[in-house]
């Protein structure tokens, strides 16, 4: 009788995905994986340097994506932002001194720099720096204007109700081939080179 139970358990089939299929897809998705970082990868990140040597040359901070005149996203090159910065670390340093906030290792704490700096503002006249909260001029900071490129540029879909509408765009006119023509110089990408792409 447990002779029985256990050929009935081990004829039994796994519940969900045979492992042997599991580890078919699992060597697949490695091979893609593999693929996408040797020859999607660069493709993917072919626009940054060119979006930010426009951007350098024109200002222009965005780039739409359009198929067939429907936007499906858009590139946006990233920016630093305006900041204040010490500038004379020893003039920050006898400032910060002069308010007992020094540090045994001789520098300024960084809570009390991450502090003048959040408040410090410009008097647009003068370029004095001073501190907001006091209106006491803050001796070695500096304003370092924003607005140059970071060598960033950031991708966003197109979204209709929080969903990526553009997405779904873009990949029914690449399975119509409608993208063929933009793709002769990057077979690999052409969607006959792609799995599943004679079904």
């Amino acid at each position: 009788m447990s002779h029985d139970v256990t050929e009935d358990t081990q004829s039994e089939e796994p519940q969900g995905i045979p492992l042997s299929t599991l580890a078919l897809v699992g060597a697949l998705a490695r091979a893609m994986e593999e693929h996408q970082q040797k020859v999607i990868k660069p493709r993917k990140d072919a626009p940054r340097d060119p979006l930010v040597e426009d951007f350098q040359a024109t200002k222009r901070p965005e780039l739409v994506v359009e198929v067939g005149g429907e936007k499906v996203g858009h590139y946006k090159v990233n920016t630093t932002k305006d900041r204040f910065e010490v500038a004379d670390a020893a003039a920050f340093e006898a400032y910060a001194e002069e308010k007992d906030e020094i540090d045994i290792v001789i520098v300024p704490k960084p809570a009390f720099v991450n502090a003048v700096l959040a408040h410090a503002q410009r008097d647009p006249e003068t370029g004095t720096i001073f501190d907001s909260r006091t209106g006491e001029v803050v001796p070695g900071i500096k304003f370092v204007p924003g607005g140059k490129p970071t060598g960033t540029v950031t991708w966003t879909w197109n979204k209709h109700k929080g969903q990526p509408i553009g997405k779904a765009v873009l990949l029914a006119a690449y399975r119509r081939g409608e993208l063929n023509e933009y793709l002769r110089e990057t077979p690999e990408l052409l969607p006959t080179a792609q799995p599943g792409a004679s079904e």
